[in-house]
């Protein structure tokens, strides 16, 4: 594959004083010819201090820092291949390199990005130099980049190589057209262009979505199941290699994952914690589950993540039943490659990656929050999990927002009562309601925590299936499922949902029973259900309040529903469907629990610092541990991450690209947000799509009149929205 051959030709330039890393470059032919960039070789003191792995070189060609900036050495005894070389230069192609430098990546850091377009520099004596852009974040071009090669991955040839950065998004680069006229030997070297085979046609021809994390080896790895599969007839989709500069990428990877066969998924630490990975995983299982084909068929793939190693809550539940298969070196690529082909060809379009439900494995225990791990996209909704004992409640990280903490652990006591935590999504919903929980349990109460995220798709379209499902779960916790059975039979779903709780649960325990009932939102949509559901939970609580022998019973039962607001948002609705008991809406962080919560990241910070955050990205609670964490890590500093927050480059591209893929879906919405954030004073809106944009956290309301939440939000969407 044409693109291992290039990384092993990269190397390490470092300078023979303190062997420290000052470049990159590459071998263009087997005679050990090597190309650099010409300031690399000044930085390491001379030609005579380049050492390139422990070895001197010579001196062929040095070009002027300021214009030709290339650098022609020779490595004397060199054992390998040179990388394959075109002169031919495609705008909007994608391109791959790799360089050195970045201590966390000893044997090179790959980048993946785009081709924007070739025209002169006033930097570089005008001439015409490649201009980059890095499609992913944490992908910055660094100064051990300079010398790195440009890989077309189109053309599958090393075109350039990189010499400056350009701004936070991409770099320059010096095509190979301007080093073959300075050096004339290149032309020896060009890899000649052979003429296009025809593809014998594939007896099954299929489409695979690979989804991916853009950094190392997730990239590398994706790009070489890309290729392999495009080789033997397939079709596959990989984001960076398929979409091409200026196209609408939402759009295209809609398209992709609803035509797809396969839904290839390279799991990482990285992609574990990625907010579009999960997102594409759970359109994907969406698909799937609603189609009797049963397709894209999902192959998850471990990437140097034991299986023991956690998922966040919702991919744990998206991968159930699916087996999983590791990969630990390149030894195992050809292996997984090849089971993949195979499993493509088969006839029956079986799914030979599913579990048998007695084989199924137990998911890792979720990582308890720390400083020390990065902030996971989705909470954990269990008190506790089976087997073993409870999850730690007593996270360092934690923001009380007094006085809603101690408002609801005095509700939970009283009989009969119905508590409802709303908010969009990440504001710290799930962590409340299993304090609340683990409030009720230290009073002897029985509390069973319940995400909705478990029950099957086909459930929410069968209300009698829905209910029993709902029963069962409770039933099994309580130890009573054995009755279940004697309960349904005959007609009338919600009658015998109400007669079981009744006769068989709550007649049968001595303490109250407390149930948190998470992502409900996930019922809304489903109309054959939702209405009938809420109502049966609004009687039950109504139920509690009528002073008969019955109403007894029904103090016993207290309810903790959890729900996102930013399902609101395909609903025709302007106001929440469920309205009944306590309403609790979780604020953002204040400066005074920021500033604090800084000091639990170990940052000595002042009001000056939180104020910058502040006025950032407001006090949203993930954005805000996100950003510690990395500034813990001294990832970035509190200015960089100013700079590059709103930009591809930054560490919230994840979570700002599933905005705007949710955004694009309702062109109404869309069009309401770009007025807002393109003007610099509040916007009246429609009182609908006021409410619906809140709900999504993206704008602050006064009335029907909105700004944006914070800059984060305002300086993206209006460099991907405004005119």
């Amino acid at each position: 594959m044409s693109w291992e051959e290039v990384k092993r030709a990269t190397v390490a330039i470092a300078a023979a004083e303190d062997g420290s890393i000052r470049g990159t470059g590459f071998f263009v032919s087997s005679d050990g010819y090597l190309l650099t960039c010409a300031h690399v070789v000044e930085a390491a003191g001379g030609w005579e201090q380049v050492r390139v792995q422990g070895k001197s070189v010579s001196l062929v060609y040095l070009g002027d820092s300021r214009q030709d900036d290339f650098a022609v050495l020779q490595i004397a005894g060199y054992q390998g291949n040179g990388v394959p070389l075109s002169l031919s230069v495609t705008p909007m192609h994608r391109f791959l390199s790799i360089g050195y430098g970045r201590p966390d990546f000893p044997e090179g850091a790959s980048i993946d990005g785009a081709i924007t377009d070739i025209n002169p520099q006033a930097n570089f004596g005008n001439l015409p130099m490649l201009r980059l852009r890095v499609m992913a974040d944490a992908q910055r071009v660094q100064g051990g980049y300079s010398g790195s090669p440009v890989f077309d991955a189109e053309t599958q040839a090393v075109i350039g190589l990189i010499a400056a950065f350009d701004h936070s998004q991409g770099a320059l680069a010096l095509p190979l057209t301007t080093i073959s006229k300075k050096w004339s030997t290149l032309q020896e070297f060009l890899t000649p262009t052979p003429p296009h085979p025809i593809a014998s046609p594939s007896p099954q021809t299929a489409k695979i979505f690979i989804s991916y994390r853009s950094r190392d080896p997730d990239v590398s790895l994706a790009q070489q199941f890309y290729e392999a599969l495009k080789a033997a007839g397939h079709e596959p989709f990989m984001a960076g290699a398929s979409i091409r500069l200026g196209e609408n990428w939402a759009e295209r990877i809609d398209q992709e994952l609803e035509h797809c066969d396969y839904f290839l998924l390279l799991l990482s630490s990285q992609s574990a914690t990625s907010e579009m990975v999960t997102e594409e995983v759970r359109r994907a299982r969406e698909l799937r589950d609603r189609r009797e084909e049963k397709k894209p068929i999902i192959l998850p793939i471990r990437v140097n993540f034991p299986m023991d190693s956690p998922l966040n809550y919702d991919l744990r539940g998206y991968l159930q039943r699916i087996q999983q298969r590791e990969w630990h070196s390149p030894d195992d690529t050809p292996v997984i490659v090849q089971e993949l082909l195979a499993l493509i060809s088969q006839e029956d379009g079986g799914e030979p990656w599913v579990v048998p439900l007695a084989e199924t494995p137990e998911p890792a225990a979720p990582v308890v929050a720390s400083p020390d791990f990065p902030p996971l996209p989705v909470a954990e909704p269990e008190l506790q999990r089976e087997p073993g004992g409870a999850v730690s409640l007593k996270s360092g990280l934690y923001v009380e927002r007094l006085p809603i903490e101690t408002d609801c652990y005095q509700e939970i006591l009283q009989p009969g009562s119905l508590i409802r935590i709303k908010a969009p999504r990440q504001m710290g919903k799930t962590s409340l309601m299993a304090r609340i929980l683990h409030h009720a349990k230290e009073q002897g109460y029985h509390a069973i925590p319940l995400s909705f995220q478990r029950a099957d798709s086909q459930l929410l379209g069968n209300l009698d299936q829905f209910l029993r499902w709902f029963c069962e779960q409770v039933g099994r916790r309580l130890k009573r499922l054995n009755q279940l059975d004697d309960y349904w039979s005959g007609y009338g779903s919600k009658d015998k949902c109400t007669a079981y709780f009744e006769e068989c649960l709550l007649e049968e325990i001595d303490q109250p029973l407390v149930l948190g009932l998470d992502e409900v939102d996930r019922v809304f949509p489903h109309r054959a259900i939702a209405d009938d559901f809420f109502a049966l939970l609004r009687s039950w609580y109504e139920g509690a309040r009528y002073g008969d022998f019955s109403s007894e019973l029904w103090e016993k039962l207290r309810l903790v529903v959890v729900h996102s607001t930013e399902v609101y948002v395909p609903l025709d609705i302007n106001q929440s469907p469920f309205n009944v008991g306590k309403n609790v809406e979780l604020p953002e962080f204040n400066p005074e629990q920021m500033l604090d919560l800084a000091g639990r990241y170990g940052l000595n910070w002042t009001t000056t610092q939180v104020e910058e955050l502040t006025q950032l990205i407001g006090g949203h609670p993930y954005l805000v541990q996100k950003a510690l964490y990395h500034l813990r890590r001294q990832d970035v500093t509190l200015a960089e991450l100013a700079e590059t927050a709103a930009t591809e480059a930054g560490i919230y591209s994840d979570h700002l690209r599933r905005h705007w893929w949710n955004l694009k879906e309702y062109p109404k919405l869309k069009e309401a947000f770009r007025q807002v954030v393109v003007k610099n004073k509040s916007v009246e809106l429609d009182a609908e799509l006021a409410f619906k944009l809140d709900s999504m956290g993206l704008v602050q309301l006064e009335g029907n009149e909105a700004i944006p939440r914070c800059d984060l939000y305002r300086n993206y969407f209006r460099d991907n929205l405004g005119d």
